[in-house]
């Protein structure tokens, strides 16, 4: 807890940005589980999806460290509401990337058309830069900090969060033609097959929507 507590002394955004680097490499790691699920390789992709799973459990303990040491004695140039509602929402990235991990655990799929398979693989990496997006905006908010609000550095904060609701908008267009094409196969496509398709679509879009609700709260806590 100490440990925390000296970093906060330092910036209220040290050790946001010590729980960002977990939540950024439990994405990472999802990021090849889902490579994998497009080559077929299963086998692979269920031993690296578990490691997604251990990854947001690591986050999550952070988070609950970090939480507790946050003394509503310490100065900070952020309020300590605004710190922990962040944290909060950071952390549901890895949550939502945990929730995709689980889905492809689920079941080996049948046959599932390429172009389909192409989609969730183009939302996958649109939601995991969103999320990659948002560590960079941790860091960048603390050179904010660092700067005592610099234009400059506010300016820069500012193109990351359009870039993350950028990508946001992008995905949402993914996920409506994904959801058209799995309508339009459905001859094609078994039950469970559908069913497992628009889930992971949905977990992987939550991704990116978390992503912008985290950007949104930076916007925020910058305009106070």
């Amino acid at each position: 807890m100490q440990v925390w507590t000296k970093l906060f002394a330092r910036s209220p955004f040290k050790p946001l940005i010590k729980h960002s680097e977990v939540v950024l490499n439990t994405v990472e790691t999802l990021e090849k589980a889902l490579q994998c699920w497009y080559e077929g390789d299963y086998d692979e992709m269920e031993r690296i999806a578990v490691e997604v799973d251990r990854l947001e459990d690591v986050a999550d303990r952070i988070k609950e460290e970090i939480r507790d040491s946050l003394s509503s004695k310490l100065m900070m140039a952020v309020a300590r509401e605004d710190v922990l509602i962040y944290l909060h929402m950071q952390d549901k990235v890895a949550d939502a990337a945990e929730d995709t991990a689980k889905w492809l655990l689920i079941k080996r799929p049948g046959q599932i058309p390429a172009e389909i398979k192409e989609i969730i693989m183009q939302m996958g990496i649109e939601s995991i830069k969103a999320a990659k997006l948002v560590h960079e905006a941790i860091v960048q908010m603390d050179r904010v900090i660092e700067s005592g609000f610099a234009d400059g550095e506010i300016a820069k904060e500012y193109e990351i969060i359009r870039k993350i609701e950028s990508v946001e908008n992008k995905i949402d267009g993914l996920d409506t033609r994904l959801m058209q094409m799995v309508f339009e196969r459905e001859k094609e496509l078994s039950w469970g097959d559908g069913f497992y398709i628009l889930n992971i679509a949905r977990t992987l879009s939550n991704i990116s929507d978390k992503a912008k609700d985290a950007a949104e709260r930076i916007r925020l806590m910058m305009n106070k």
